[in-house]
Order: C-alpha cells, then sequence, then structure tokens
C-alpha cells in the first residue's frame, strides 16, 4: 500500500473515531503512525517528515484542507460501508441447504481437476455430446471422498489440489474482484466460506499441488469478534511442502464444533441418502466420466436421464450462441420403465450449466409450464422430457443462483432461451395430449406408438441442423377379409347339418362351409 492510500484511510479512522472532520497533524502521528509504517512497510528514520509531505499532497488533490498551523479539516467525508462478518456467519447461510453446501465443496474438488489437468470447463461439457466418447477405466479417475456423521464432517480428494498463491488472493475472497474470470464451477467466490460457515464454528483446509501447497486453520466464533476495518477480513494461512504424486495431489477439508441444527439434521438419518441422491443427479454427466465420489465410502452412481426417441420420427433439437453461451435444447418423449409405465418422478424439464445439473425433472413455472404458450403441467404430459445445456468459457454469463440449484428468472439469456423451450415442447406435448383424445379410431394407434420407443442417449439424438418433434403415423395393412352374410331357408338348414350328420352344426359354420364347398367344386382355390 502506498503512503498516499494508507494516509487517507488513516485520516478516515481518526475522523470517524472523534466525530469532528477538523485534525491535527499531531493527532494523526499519535494515534495513526504505527498503522501506516506497517501498511506502507516503511523503512525511513522520519515518517513524520513524510506524513507532512503526503499529507500536502492529498491536500493538493481535493481530499483535506489546510486550515490553520497544524490543523485540516477532510473534505471527502465517506460512510463505512464494510462487510460485517456476522452477517456471513450467520444470516448468509440461511438460504443454503445442507445438502446444497456440500454440492459447493464438491464444486471445489472438481475445480481442482479441471485446473490441474489445464482443461476447459466448457469443452469438458461439451465432451457429453460426442456421439463415441472415449470411456475410460474408473480406477484411473480421481476421487472425492465426502465422509459425515453428527461429529464432524471431512471432504477429501485427489483432484489436483488449491494452488497457494490461489488461496493467497482469491479463494478465500468473499466474492471476486471485477474483471476475474475463470472456467470453474466455482462462479460467485461464496460457496465454499458458505459451506463451511454453514457447517461448523472450526475448520481445517489442506492441500498440495504438485508445485506447492498450503494449510489453513480457523476458529470462527474468534474470527467473528475481531470485525474493526477491511484489514481484519484475513484466513491465516500456513505455506506446506507440495505433493511430488500427481495421483495424491488433492485437498482435504475438515469441519469440526457442528452447529446444533446440522447436528439435528445428521441425527435424523435422511441426510446421506438425501446428498447421494442429489449427488447423483447433479454430477451425472461427470460421474464415472470424470470423477468417483463416494460418501461414507460408498461410490454414488450417475442417474441417467431417461430420454428416447420414436422408433419411427424425429426429437426436437436445436442448437444456437447467445451472447457468448452455446445452448443445446432437446425435447423427446422418455423412456418407459419395465412395466410400460412413465416414471414421472425422472420426467419434465432438465437444465443443466457447463456439465452440472441445475434443475432436474422440473415441472414448475420456471421452465415455462403454465407460462402460454406452454400449458401447466398435467399427469398427460408424463412422457414429456427436455434438456437444455449452456455451455460457457464465461461461467459469469450462465443463468444459474449463487446456489445453482435454481434459475435467475431475470436472466436475459435465459428469457430467450425459454421461448424456444417452449417451441420445442409443443409438438411433443401436443403428441402426449392426443394419446388421450376421445377418437377412438386414432388413440390406441397412438398410444402404441408412445410405448414403441428406442432408448437413445442425448448425444445420439442430437442433429446437426434444427428438427421438430415429429411420430411418422403409418397406416394399418387393408383388411384382407370382407364379412359375407345372406339369408337361407331354416329348412334347408337342417337338411345341410343333416346330411352332414351335424345336427348342431350352426348357420355361420353352415355358411362357411357351403362358401368353401363352392369354391372347391368351382376350382376357385
Amino acid at each position: 500500500m502506498t503512503w498516499q492510500e494508507s494516509a487517507a484511510k488513516a485520516v478516515q479512522r481518526l475522523v470517524s473515531r472523534t466525530g469532528n472532520p477538523l485534525f491535527t497533524r499531531r493527532q494523526l502521528i499519535d494515534s495513526e503512525i504505527k498503522q501506516i509504517i506497517a501498511e506502507t512497510a516503511s523503512a525511513g528514520e522520519t515518517p513524520d517528515q513524510t506524513l507532512s509531505r503526503v499529507l500536502q499532497e492529498l491536500r493538493d488533490q481535493g481530499v483535506i484542507k489546510f486550515e490553520a498551523s497544524g490543523v485540516y479539516r477532510l473534505l471527502k467525508i465517506v460512510a463505512k460501508a464494510y462487510p460485517r462478518k456476522n452477517f456471513f456467519v450467520q444470516m448468509f447461510t440461511k438460504d443454503i441447504s445442507l445438502e446444497d453446501c456440500v454440492l459447493d465443496l464438491i464444486d471445489n474438488s472438481v475445480d481442482g481437476f479441471i485446473k490441474s489437468r489445464h482443461l476447459r470447463l466448457s469443452e469438458v461439457a461439451s465432451v457429453f455430446w460426442e456421439k463415441k466418447e472415449t470411456k475410460k477405466r474408473t480406477s484411473e479417475l480421481p476421487e472425492i471422498h465426502v465422509s459425515l456423521s453428527d461429529t464432524k464432517f471431512e471432504i477429501r480428494d485427489n483432484c489436483g489440489g488449491i494452488d497457494f498463491k490461489d488461496a493467497q488472493n482469491e479463494v478465500f475472497n468473499f466474492g471476486h474482484s471485477t474483471g476475474w474470470t475463470s472456467e470453474s464451477l466455482g462462479v460467485y467466490g461464496i460457496g465454499l466460506k458458505r459451506a463451511l460457515f454453514k457447517l461448523g464454528n472450526h475448520f481445517e483446509v489442506f492441500s498440495q499441488t504438485t508445485k506447492n501447497g498450503f494449510s489453513c486453520e480457523l476458529d470462527v466464533d474468534v474470527w467473528v469478534e475481531k470485525d474493526n476495518s477491511i484489514d481484519d477480513w484475513t484466513f491465516p494461512l500456513k505455506e506446506e511442502r507440495a505433493e511430488p504424486s500427481f495421483a495424491k495431489a488433492g485437498t482435504r477439508i475438515r469441519v469440526n464444533r457442528l452447529h446444533d441444527e446440522v447436528k439435528m439434521r445428521m441425527k435424523t438419518g435422511t441426510v446421506e441418502s438425501s446428498l447421494r441422491k442429489s449427488i447423483s443427479t447433479t454430477f451425472s454427466f461427470f460421474l464415472n466420466r470424470y470423477v468417483k465420489i463416494f460418501v461414507n465410502n460408498q461410490m454414488v452412481e450417475p442417474t441417467p436421464i431417461p430420454t428416447s426417441r420414436p422408433s419411427k420420427g424425429t426429437v426436437s433439437f436445436e442448437r444456437f450462441p447467445d451472447d457468448g453461451v452455446e445452448i443445446r435444447i432437446l425435447a423427446t418423449l422418455a423412456k418407459t420403465g419395465a412395466d410400460g409405465r412413465y416414471d414421472q418422478t425422472q420426467t419434465g424439464w432438465y437444465v443443466i450449466c457447463n456439465g452440472r445439473a441445475v434443475l432436474t425433472a422440473d415441472k414448475g413455472e420456471i421452465t415455462g409450464w403454465g407460462i402460454s404458450p406452454m400449458p401447466a403441467y398435467h399427469t398427460q404430459y408424463g412422457g414429456f422430457i427436455g434438456l437444455v445445456f449452456f455451455e460457457s468459457a464465461n461461467p459469469m454469463k450462465m443463468p444459474w443462483t449463487t446456489t445453482k440449484r435454481s434459475l435467475n428468472r431475470e436472466s436475459a439469456i435465459y428469457l430467450r432461451t425459454r421461448g424456444k423451450m417452449a417451441l420445442a415442447a409443443r409438438p411433443v406435448l401436443a403428441f402426449m395430449r392426443s394419446k388421450y383424445s376421445a377418437d377412438y379410431d386414432t388413440a390406441p394407434v397412438e398410444r402404441e406408438l408412445a410405448r414403441n420407443t428406442v432408448e437413445a442417449t442425448p448425444a445420439q439424438l442430437a442433429t446437426a441442423k434444427t428438427v421438430q418433434f415429429e411420430v411418422i403415423k403409418t397406416a394399418p395393412p387393408p383388411n384382407p377379409t370382407t364379412r359375407v352374410q345372406y339369408y337361407a331357408l331354416n329348412s334347408d338348414l337342417d337338411k345341410i347339418r343333416k346330411h352332414l350328420n351335424k345336427s348342431r352344426m350352426s348357420a355361420v359354420a353352415i355358411g362357411e362351409h357351403t362358401f368353401n364347398y363352392f369354391l372347391d367344386q368351382e376350382g376357385l382355390k
């Protein structure tokens, strides 16, 4: 920090304490000179003289005004707009669930993997659309282990670790500076800290890359107490040795002294299963493709999206750019289960941002249901499934919220996309409605077509050009038979029965017999 910057801050502090814009050079020296020397790392022997020179510079810049010998007036009086630690620790954590906090910490691990492998997240996400995917052996994939109980929480990985300089300058900031860009799932710069504060009062972070390492231990209760200036917003770091093995480089985060509400949720026994389900759907496109994730030593398997296509027809698909974001929309029929029924807990809209699922099987207004031209969701649309993929080198352009579990309703990109989603869905929904038509001549045919689908992945359903959903209806083959009816005397029917020795022969059977007899006798067969 320069002398001018430090002196200007010192003047602000002094005036704030006294409540008087007038101050003297002697007051400033007595109360602030030590901090100024520390902030500027000054090694000079005459700091008082340097301060006099800097006060003149501040006067020339219009920051202060000379009133009398050694007396100054602060002209640019400012109001404090400091962040407050208590807000971030007590209030900011109330808007996110325990499961979503863990997902944020997993984002941190995935980001370590992306950065250490020199990959681009947007390109990683686009791989999901490749027709022929190169599969990796799962034994070669990095692992993320989540361990939780009602006494402690831990997440550890071998995904590459966090660079020491990043830890010093960026990772522990509350938000990012203007102009910050990075292809990562950690977008807003708040997820890691919010998760740690949500979980407990004490945490330890230990991370190693192949170049360096660091550790951080924080007692949150003690940290919160000191909140007098922006200079109090720091975490203690200790430099650690690098990890020579690339396969072992990674991060370990432990949280102790869990909050009482966290302990209560843990004791219910539902958190682990709920978390496993959230991971399975949120990171479905990463699991067993780029990383493996374990919860209490049990591996989490991805939940596939049950997409299919009509065996005769096409799906709706469109790909287009919008302000630096590549967008793909797919709308089709869902794959039915073994019982021939749709699992409506897995149908609806899926929204994926750079590979991370933000909404899954959504049937609400946020994805357009009930907003013209989309109808409100009804069980007759239980076979509909739609996917929207957003991919961008700038994750700040994504339409997700800070929790990354919902969408920003005011996002211009998303609002424009939602209109295209409705257009893609319209023919699918029309087809679903026709399944329940009162026209009994066509409904059975279309119900059979709905069941007659072919399972396919989103990559297999993608097309080179924009197409609309369509089911090609095949006309039934013509009936080769015609019903023949005619009247005959009962006495003549009895004669035939007696001649054939078949007293109980029906009139229909007699008609068929005589018809076939005629064809035989005339040589027509």
